[in-house]
């Protein structure tokens, strides 16, 4: 289904770039990528572990969810209430994460580490137009574990922890050549009122 024109206008108080890709009709794809790290103790207090990104953004791209998983195979491995163990860890999983992006211009998302339940749901509350990522930007991450599991003996580790960052880029790369401003004033050919700080509103 493609956007409406008042979705366009919402979108292009944040990004025009976003906006103006829409309004061209340029189709959008999605795009999966992880960061991954792996505890092959469960003792308290580990050196945090480094996971990075599993894929080159090679285009502009927009992060519009964050989820994760964390797996531990052989803690109560065969037993009925495997199961159960497994939910409640994704629950509170015990692991807080530092997150930032590399080049281009370099940040940190979270200064300190945080507890991993709760970066995951920051984005849909807090971005609701996608966070973009530039052409050969990163994600570097490290996972530092905070609470011991219930199993410390040899048969316990590993603990892998998988943090998942969906979102979409345009099928066309030929928009990451342009500059917001460009955008900006190609919507404005296009039937866009823009201001001076590029907020759009539709002209009738």
């Amino acid at each position: 289904m493609q956007p409406q024109a008042e979705r366009i206008q919402d979108i292009a108080l944040y990004d025009p770039i976003a906006a103006y890709g829409m309004a061209l009709g340029i189709p959008r794809v999605p795009i999966v990528m992880n960061c991954v790290g792996t505890f092959s103790t469960f003792a308290v207090p580990q050196p945090p572990i480094e996971g990075d990104l599993d894929t080159t953004i090679a285009t502009r791209t927009w992060i519009d969810n964050i989820q994760y998983s964390i797996l531990v195979p052989n803690v109560f491995s065969g037993n009925i209430f495997k199961t159960l163990y497994d939910a409640m860890l994704k629950v509170q999983p015990g692991i807080s994460v530092q997150v930032a992006v590399q080049s281009g211009p370099r940040y940190i998302v979270s200064v300190n580490f945080t507890p991993l339940e709760g970066l995951a749901s920051m984005l849909a509350s807090r971005w609701p137009a996608g966070w973009p990522l530039y052409k050969q930007q990163s994600i570097a991450t490290k996972f530092m574990l905070t609470q011991p599991q219930p199993s410390t003996g040899a048969n316990g580790p590993p603990m892998t922890v998988t943090l998942t960052f969906a979102g979409w880029q345009f099928l066309d790369q030929t928009l990451d050549a342009i500059t917001a401003n460009q955008a900006a004033a190609e919507l404005k050919k296009m039937g866009f009122c823009v201001t001076d700080n590029t907020q759009v509103v539709r002209t009738q």
